[in-house]
């Protein structure tokens, strides 16, 4: 019995040492965690500080076009932050931005160099939510509003000083102001939205400094448009009035960095205040560690007769976690939502999902390696702005999903999702390549009283495809008509299968025809649905057609019946007929596709040059793809192809591609030309856009016509081709095909044999 005691009493002291041990563990780890949080604002801070420095010489830079004394503090401060970084290129980096004459490059200079600064110092994560954005509107936004100021003042000097202003030139104030504008007004409408939210000290005074901005962006515009105008009409540098922007521009970049020094003030309020918060959290801590190490003294023999069940609950744990971000996983998720009440009368519940968009792209890119720790820094954000009471979980690849009981601001969750896709879009560097990860979320609030199922994961689900619907970085609330829609959907994919295999998707033509003679010269191909006596039009099938993955099969029916028509019609016009094909990014992107494609119009003996191909300038926009896609439509250009870009002047990148492509045509968007005979405004931006499509010998067809004003306008203003309802709706084949023989036959020729063209696919 003896020896059983003695046993008995080796296991409780042993169990005790065990229990305490990992107290002591614990406790130390968690000090030392502090004490690194500390650590962490110190170097924000420093980096902070660094970049405020740097303001003085910005703006000097800015106003006089050099510094004059050389900033050897702050040179010394810079080596001495990159050695405890490990890095070597921010002094690099400022001797580029000192050593810079050319303004705007300069100050391109100092804000990579700011940027840099804010990265290492990881500005970004140690701010609290309500500053979460503040780093960016510091060391982009603004910054980009002066850039872009100096290129538009350094502008309009140049061209008030040539002898004889040329297409390019004029081109060159309405290009860089748009760009101008977007930035400056961008700025405007974060600092008014963003700044309403803000409850610190100097709050108030972050708010005055923002509507100064505003007022002088204001004033800044109004003489940018004397600018704009004054040089598309102007034939020599004396017509161009171009000094009131020049004076004016100093006062407006003081303006904007006395609201950029305000917001580096309220964010180093906000870090010194969370150093000293967590300094008091540590020092409390140290003063009841003894006692709540007395405590687990006192209650480890208790707790030695629950240790067998609660190791036994910690091995289920090991499957209700994700291994890559240390998140409850799906089934965790699952267990917490089994665990609500089943019924609150006064209560809601909030469901959201996050999912990082193409991130394919980001591992073909940077390697799984990378792909897995952005996931890890994206499972932290989300951590980082979540409450104490969420239960966050990676459920999928790329998917995210917060739930939060006892919802009290359904629109308050609703801005608290859309922040945090703004948070998660921030730029990130990755092997030295700067990157931004887009992502979507879709939400689902319950209604007080209603009882929470497993289901509501459809319903989020849901809520986020029509997100991502809306593009990125947009969020959707369930609604019971997304349900519906889904549900509606399946039933049109079936039907959209049979169709299919029957031959009753087809392409519908609306013919171009050339401004001056009336002649149809080409036509666009347009998807319909022929359902007995009925046509149903894209949009009621098309979303259906992309979640079951019919698009490809689509296009190949379209593009497959439009050849056969081309061919039917070819030697028989007076002139070539253009047959438009919309193509995908897909497509674009493939290199083996696009020799397919080559292949199948020689195979049916057509000349790639009737074919032309409408290209959007989206698709040329993300960094990651817009290379191989470019790459792409050369080689269509090289076998002949007609190349058409698409809604000309609504994207980012109309400039660079009639720079870097061979484009046969541009088609101006229906924005730009509805209306334009009436509207001075638009006068001036839809001449502009055909006066540098002409300068470069591309021509210009115009979408969207609907009056015989739009059309004498644009048939004064140098428009070659225009399609729409003025001249016709799209129409079945053999209406196109009787049209185009109609007008473009020559009278000697006899009627050709009749028009038979398969309907099936």
């Amino acid at each position: 019995m003896r020896g059983t005691r003695v046993r008995i009493r080796g296991w409780l002291t042993g169990l005790i040492v065990f229990l305490l041990a990992p107290s002591l563990v614990f406790a130390s780890l968690w000090f030392n965690n502090r004490f690194e949080n500390v650590n962490a604002i110190d170097r924000s801070l420093t980096g902070l500080h660094l970049i405020q420095s740097l303001g003085p010489l910005m703006q000097e830079k800015a106003l006089t076009g050099q510094v004059e004394k050389s900033p050897e503090m702050l040179r010394q401060r810079l080596a001495e932050f990159e050695r405890s970084a490990g890095e070597e290129s921010l002094v690099a980096n400022l001797n580029r931005f000192l050593e810079e004459p050319n303004v705007p490059g300069a100050l391109r200079e100092a804000r990579s160099l700011a940027s840099s600064i804010s990265q290492l110092a990881n500005l970004s994560a140690s701010s609290s939510y309500e500053t979460s954005r503040l780093p960016h509107l510091i060391n982009d936004t603004l910054l980009t509003v002066v850039i872009e100021s100096a290129v538009m003042a350094k502008n309009a000097r140049n061209l008030a000083e040539r002898n004889q202003v040329n297409t390019w030139d004029k081109m060159l104030i309405p290009v860089q102001g748009g760009q101008f504008k977007v930035a400056a007004d961008g700025a405007s409408r974060e600092t008014s939205t963003y700044f309403e939210g803000l409850g610190g000290d100097s709050a108030e005074s972050l708010r005055q400094q923002a509507q100064l901005y505003r007022e002088a962006n204001v004033a800044y515009q109004a003489q940018g448009a004397k600018l704009l105008s004054s040089a598309i009409n102007a034939r020599t540098g004396q017509d161009v009035i171009a000094a009131p922007v020049i004076s004016i521009q100093p006062e407006f970049v003081r303006a904007t960095f006395k609201l950029w020094q305000a917001a580096l003030d309220y964010l180093n309020d906000d870090l010194q205040q969370q150093r000293e918060q967590t300094l008091f959290t540590v020092a409390l801590a140290g003063l009841v560690g003894g006692l709540v190490i007395i405590a687990a003294f006192a209650i480890a023999v208790a707790l030695t007769r629950a240790l067998a069940d609660r190791t036994q609950r910690e091995f289920e744990d090991l499957g209700f976690h994700d291994p890559l971000t240390g998140l409850p996983n799906r089934r965790a998720l699952l267990k917490a939502i089994r665990a609500l009440p089943k019924s609150d009368p006064s209560g809601q519940t909030g469901l959201a999902i996050f999912d990082m968009r193409h991130f394919k792209k980001i591992n073909d890119r940077f390697g799984d390696q990378n792909g897995d720790q952005i996931l890890r820094e994206v499972a932290g954000q989300l951590a980082q702005h979540a409450e104490p009471e969420d239960v966050l979980a990676r459920t999928g690849g790329t998917e995210f999903m917060l739930l939060r009981s006892n919802l009290a601001d359904a629109k308050g969750f609703e801005q608290f999702s859309c922040d945090l896709i703004q948070h998660l879009a921030r730029e990130r560097t990755i092997d030295g390549q700067r990157t931004v990860l887009e992502s979507n979320a879709g939400l689902f609030v319950g209604q007080p009283g209603d009882e929470i199922t497993d289901h509501i994961l459809v319903d989020a689900a849901l809520a986020l495809r029509a997100a991502k619907q809306k593009g990125p970085r947009k969020y959707a609330r369930f609604t019971a008509e997304m349900r519906a829609a889904f549900e509606k959907n399946g039933q049109i994919a079936k039907e959209l299968l049979k169709a299919l295999n029957e031959g009753d998707i087809m392409p519908w033509f609306q013919p171009q025809v050339d401004i001056h003679t009336n002649e149809v010269v080409g036509a666009e191909a347009l998807v319909r649905w022929i359902d007995h006596d009925k046509v149903r039009f894209p949009g009621s099938f098309l979303p259906a057609a992309a979640e079951a993955g019919y698009m490809e099969r689509i296009e190949d029916t379209v593009r497959k019946n439009t050849l056969q028509l081309a061919s039917y019609l070819s030697g028989k016009t007076r002139r070539n007929v253009h047959f438009g094909l919309n193509v995908s990014a897909n497509l674009l992107s493939n290199v083996n596709a696009v020799e397919a494609l080559h292949s199948q119009v020689r195979e049916i003996g057509l000349d790639p040059a009737i074919i032309s191909l409408e290209i959007l300038e989206a698709v040329m926009i993300d960094e990651v793809t817009a290379d191989p896609i470019k790459a792409n439509i050369a080689r269509l250009s090289e076998l002949g192809f007609f190349i058409e870009l698409d809604d000309f002047g609504t994207g980012h990148s109309s400039i660079s591609s009639l720079r870097d492509l061979k484009v046969d045509r541009v088609k101006i968007d229906r924005s730009f030309v509805s209306g334009v005979d009436t509207n001075p405004d638009l006068q001036k931006f839809t001449s502009a856009l055909i006066n540098l499509a002409k300068s470069l010998d591309i021509s210009v067809l115009a979408e969207g016509v609907e009056t015989e004003g739009e059309r004498q306008w644009l048939k004064q203003n140098g428009c070659d081709v225009i399609q729409g309802y003025l001249i016709s709706k799209a129409v079945p084949e053999q209406t196109l095909a009787a049209m185009i023989l109609k007008q473009n036959f020559l009278a000697s020729l006899q009627a050709p044999e009749p028009l038979m063209l398969s309907r099936k696919a």
